[in-house]
This record gives C-alpha cells, structure tokens and sequence, in this order.
C-alpha cells in the first residue's frame, strides 16, 4: 500500500501528512525517539506529522503518535523525533524539487540548514548530511482539494479535482465544494478530467454564477490542439478561473503551459516540467502548440531526450494499488 498522491502537495500549516522516501511505499516512522522509513500502514499514528509554525514563523512537524518534533539531536547530527517543542533544532526547511517531491533540509548549527538523507540503501535509518535525499509529502487531511495554489494571484488557480483520492470519478461538487470556490472568488471552472460533472451538479455551479467547461482528456494523455483552443477561449472570458484534473499535475499543467504559450511566452521542455507535465505526448503537443503560436520550432530538448519520459514514481495511484504488497 503507498501513501495517497504522489509526494507533490504543498505544505500548509495545521494539516497532517505522511512523508516517503519518494515513489515508494516507505514513509517516516516514529519509533520512540527514533524515525525510521517503514513500509505505509494507512491510519498509523505513528507515521503522521502534523505540520506546525512557531513564533519565528519556522516550520516544524510534530508526530500524531508521540506528540514530538523532528529534529537534530545531538552534536553528532543524528535525525531523530525527540524533543517536546519546537525549538530551533526542529525547524525545518521543504525545497520543492523540479522532478517531483521536496530536499528537507533540518536547522543546524548558526542556523545552518543541513539535508536529510536515508543513512544506507539496506538499512531503515536517517541522517543529516549531504548530498540529502528525495522525500514526498502526502496530504492526508484535505475538505475538498489536494495542491490549491494561485498560478496568476486572484485570476488564475490550479487543484486537483474536488474530493480527489485515486481516481478521475472520486470528484464530487458538493456545496462544501462550492463554499471552497466562492471563498477563493472563483467564478469560472475549466475541467480536463476524463469524467464530466452530472447535470445536477452543473446546476449547482450555475446557481451560484460559476460557469464549467469540461474538456475530456484521459490520465497521461495530452488535449488535441483543438481543444487548447478551447480551454483559451474559456479563460479568455474572464474572471477568476481555476484548472483541475484529476491529481492536478500533467494535464493540469499541460493547460496552464498552454495558456501561457497563447500570451506569447517561449517555454522549454523544463519549463513544462516545472508546471508538472509528466508524459511524452503532453511535451509533444506543447511543442506543436508552441510552432503554431510562434510560427517557429523552439530550441528545447525533444520529447525523446533523457529526462522527458515520465519517472517510475508517476505511475497512477490505481497502478500503484495493483503493484502493491498484499
């Protein structure tokens, strides 16, 4: 069993999470004092971490089990759940990274951040010390979306879809769902999930003068030009818009990258990357995208090159369910 998502949401203070060595099913374990990556047992207590901000507006996490922080412990720099408040040796730091999941880095000496690593391929212990290793958050208390965040402040947003666990038809506009959108001034909703809302849900958003448009595209898969021009058309009516899929990752970003080739941007393959779009056939259709907005081929490296093809790790939680130990 792994943890839910992929490792990419965002760090919101008060909420609870796992954290994993990142694309796999080991998370960080409280054993008394200790931390240790074990294999996800979804409700352990003692493998979630509440995220807390202290005075200093420092970032810490606290154990749901122990009720104990993260934190250095000693001189000799070891990686333990020990101490009772957030002090200075619990403050940590969460870098996102361009390849998926976070650098968690821990405060040190002077306050110098120092990175978390796991100690030894065959052994469950961690470490602080360089090079530091790659590590997911999973979200696991969440009303209504996974990974809200504003791409352009008050006019465009990004999420996963509403009530989103593993699959495209958990969505759910319910009025909790709505209640979330008009709180956030979103009056326009643009849906690249392969499954539309019912009707009845459609006339729960007009009610409230929030208008949808569905664009259906399957999980991994790219929207065909035709329907860029579809999502731009709808964004081009205005107001405050946000995109969602499914996870709100490559589809997702696939949409916003388009969106920003229409008004003119240049975008390399990294930069697509950066937005979360994970497969070969999204950076393909960008790039064609790109060609029949600029007129010319862009310089960014082929769909084909090193590094394009989605990691391991971006495999869809269903397949991960179906791999997963019995």
């Amino acid at each position: 069993m792994f943890p839910p998502g992929r490792g990419n949401d965002n760090l919101s203070v008060g909420q609870k999470y796992v954290i994993s060595l990142y694309g796999t099913n080991e998370v960080f374990t409280a054993e008394k004092k200790d931390v240790r990556l074990q294999k996800y047992k979804k409700d352990s207590k003692n493998q979630i971490w509440i995220c807390t901000e202290n005075k200093n507006n420092r970032i810490g996490m606290q154990n749901e089990d122990t009720r104990r922080f993260l934190s250095r412990w000693d001189k000799e720099s070891r990686f333990m759940c020990a101490v009772e408040v957030q002090g200075s040796w619990a403050n940590l730091d969460f870098t996102r990274l361009s390849l998926g999941g976070y650098k968690l880095m821990i405060n040190c000496d002077n306050d110098q951040l120092q990175p978390v690593q796991r100690q030894d391929a065959s052994k469950p212990d961690l470490r602080i010390g360089w090079p530091g290793g790659q590590f997911g958050l999973h979200q696991l208390v969440q009303s209504v979306v996974r990974r809200f965040e504003w791409v352009v402040p008050e006019r465009l947003a990004r999420s996963s879809a509403p009530y989103y666990d593993s699959e495209d038809s958990d969505q759910s506009m319910n009025e909790t769902s709505i209640y979330f959108l008009i709180g956030h001034g979103i009056n326009r909703i643009i849906s690249l999930n392969e499954i539309p809302l019912s009707s009845r849900e459609k006339q729960k958003l007009k009610a409230e003068g929030i208008s949808y448009t569905h664009v259906k595209v399957p999980d991994f898969a790219a929207p065909t030009q035709s329907q860029f021009d579809q999502i731009r058309d709808a964004y081009a009516k205005g107001g405050v818009t946000l995109i969602y899929c499914g996870y709100g990752d490559g589809r997702t970003g696939t949409a916003i990258s388009a969106l920003q080739i229409f008004q003119g941007r240049k975008l390399s393959h990294k930069d697509y990357r950066d937005q979360g779009v994970q497969s070969p056939s999204q950076l393909t259709a960008l790039d064609a995208l790109s060609i029949r907005i600029h007129g010319v081929e862009d310089d960014s490296d082929s769909p084909g090159a090193s590094g394009t093809e989605p990691p391991p790790y971006a495999a869809s939680d269903k397949d991960k369910s179906d791999k997963s130990p019995q």
